[in-house]
């Protein structure tokens, strides 16, 4: 059964979220979904947090490097928890 959560997010910030999702094709819901399974799975965050300032615009083909980097590490991580 699917459930909703509200929570807030600066009008910038979910602009820029949407277009960078608008551009690799998922919606918001799907990104948030993404990271909240990843979370789950991990049990802790599913990316390094740090100060660090992402570039403005990226495009799609670093997006998805980016993506499949991250896919990448999900799966070893994976596989080490299954052992």
């Amino acid at each position: 059964m699917d459930t909703n959560m509200t929570f807030r997010i600066d009008n910038q910030t979910k602009t820029r979220m949407t277009k960078i999702c608008n551009q690799l094709g998922i919606t918001p819901s799907t990104a948030f979904n993404i990271f909240a399974n990843a979370f789950v799975r991990t049990g802790w965050m599913p990316f390094p947090v740090r100060l660090e300032t992402p570039a403005p615009e990226m495009t799609r083909e670093q997006m998805l490097a980016d993506t499949d980097d991250i896919l990448d590490d999900y799966a070893q991580d994976y596989e080490k928890m299954s052992e």
